[in-house]
């Protein structure tokens, strides 16, 4: 009799601690929104991570909370978690798009654009229906023409100092003139695959091609 009640007592404990375990995930979740709702990013993120470092096994972990531990990570900058969270949410299929794009901004922020563009491209492919497109599109191109206008520039800069060169330079200066636009050229193509009405890029383009053909 003392053996079976001693063992109601250890079910008695295990089940009440389970239930407790529960409570707390759920205490930490709801303690999470209302921090999130006062805008306190940092106090949300942690008390959401608690919540989720208790989160049973029996129940399936809350996808909107996660989104939101993505978005208080974006909120404080701190891009690694951002990055993290937003891609359980885009493996999970929650707001795949918008998580999407965050990661492809965290990854900008972070000064890791190709990582960025891997991103974007994929993203871009897979979601050619999301309201986010347009603004998958305008960080992509924004980084291909920021590519695109190295080595455009360097070609002009290289161009320009024939004015002050020895004739006899000349064919020199054009080579490497022409090296620099060769390698501008792919990134404005690539603008106009995903912007073919960019002006900036058509306008570049044709410079590089017309410089190229001479």
């Amino acid at each position: 009799m003392k053996h079976l009640l001693s063992l109601s007592i250890v079910l008695f404990v295990c089940v009440g601690s389970i239930i407790a375990q529960e409570k707390t995930a759920a205490e930490f979740k709801n303690e999470g929104n209302d921090a999130l709702r006062n805008k306190d990013y940092k106090s949300a993120l942690e008390l959401y991570e608690k919540a989720l470092a208790n989160w049973g096994d029996e129940e399936p972990v809350d996808d909107a909370m996660i989104y939101n531990m993505a978005t208080c990570a974006r909120r404080i900058e701190n891009y690694d978690k951002a990055i993290k969270y937003y891609t359980m949410c885009e493996e999970k299929g929650f707001r795949g798009d918008i998580a999407s794009y965050y990661i492809a901004y965290s990854y900008k922020k972070q000064d890791k654009e190709e990582d960025m563009e891997k991103v974007l491209v994929k993203a871009i492919d897979k979601y050619k229906t999301s309201k986010y497109l347009g603004h998958m599109k305008k960080m992509l191109v924004t980084y291909y023409l920021k590519k695109g206008a190295e080595p455009f520039n360097e070609a002009s800069q290289i161009l320009a100092s024939a004015q002050n060169a020895d004739p006899s330079q000349y064919d020199e200066i054009k080579k490497r003139a022409n090296e620099s636009f060769a390698k501008a050229k792919p990134w404005f193509e690539k603008v106009l695959k995903y912007d073919p009405n960019n002006s900036s890029a058509k306008e570049s383009l044709k410079e590089v091609e017309s410089r190229l053909n001479e």
